[in-house]
């Protein structure tokens, strides 16, 4: 009996922790496949629906503060929480869209977990607002906000997807104003090359499950307009990245854009710029948002020990 005993006290927990694995890969590959196939039918957009105001589960449980600043919009998340530091975040969406829940989730958690105050803008958008107009609206808010003291040194800059490419953009805007400078990047699956001109794409092009090429060209077409989609701020990888703060890319190897942020790392590690570059094996498009997955997760910590480091 104490045997049995015994067994069952080691057995339970390697049991538990074998069902857990499980549980959250199994996760992980049912989005996926649900990703997978809303694209294949050519409706991903029912994951993006728009919500330029905090979706009302999150009303409930953050306080907001609106932001205009000459008809540049976002909100205040926890403002009471800026003199520990502040999480600017430009979201996602091709500069077509956005930002959607997820996107809201994501900073809003972001900010209770590393107990600071964060910023969502909500720039212009093409095609009624091509470039420069929403790269105009970040700049000037976090310019403002500067010049009134409510921007305090410790800010950070984070950004996923387009978001990710604008925030870049925006920090040389930035060195070139001798402006402060936030103190970290944060890049998620950031979009650094509108050209999409890379060839190494079409190697991923058939793994990549949230984002249609030709889509893709189509968004870059309408933020860019008549502008070279090689400009260094609208494709941040043929910018001058000296000067940039430390920077932490995350990105899926199941991504279009995978190549061109290998290319970028390369770049800023020659520029000697600072820079943690994580990959995660066979993660799709902005994963790191999803919070339910044990690789949004492991992205979530990541960050967090990046900011505190």
């Amino acid at each position: 009996m104490r045997l049995n005993k015994k067994l069952f006290l080691i057995t339970v927990p390697i049991v538990s922790s074998i069902a857990l694995y499980k549980w959250e890969t199994w996760k992980t590959g049912l989005l996926k496949a649900l990703i997978k196939r809303e694209k294949n039918k050519g409706s991903i957009t029912k994951f993006a629906k728009r919500y330029p105001d905090p979706p009302k589960s999150l009303l409930r449980k953050y306080p907001f503060d609106k932001i205009d600043i000459n008809g540049a919009l976002g909100y205040w998340i926890n403002k009471e929480k800026a003199p520990n530091g502040v999480l600017v975040y430009l979201h996602g969406g091709g500069y077509v869209f956005g930002p959607i829940e997820v996107q809201w989730k994501y900073i809003a958690n972001m900010s209770r977990a590393a107990d600071m105050a964060a910023i969502v803008v909500d720039y212009k958008m093409a095609p009624d607002f091509p470039y420069p107009k929403g790269l105009h609206d970040v700049e000037n808010i976090i310019s403002t906000l500067q010049a009134e003291g409510a921007l305090p040194e410790n800010y950070y800059l984070l950004g996923d997807s387009a978001g990710g490419g604008m925030a870049v953009s925006v920090t040389n805007r930035l060195i070139d104003k001798k402006a402060p400078l936030p103190r970290k990047l944060i890049l998620m699956s950031p979009w650094l090359d509108l050209s999409m001109s890379n060839p190494a794409i079409k190697l991923t092009a058939d793994e990549e499950i949230m984002l249609p090429l030709e889509e893709v060209k189509r968004s870059a077409s309408k933020y860019a307009q008549q502008n070279n989609l090689k400009d260094p701020m609208i494709s941040p990888i043929y910018g001058n990245v000296k000067g940039l703060p430390p920077v932490l890319i995350q990105i899926g190897t199941a991504e279009l854009f995978l190549w061109d942020n290998r290319k970028f790392v390369q770049k800023l590690t020659e520029a000697n710029v600072e820079v943690k570059y994580e990959e995660y094996n066979e993660m799709f498009h902005v994963f790191a948002l999803v919070h339910i997955l044990k690789e949004g997760k492991k992205a979530m910590k990541s960050q967090l020990d990046f900011i505190r480091a």
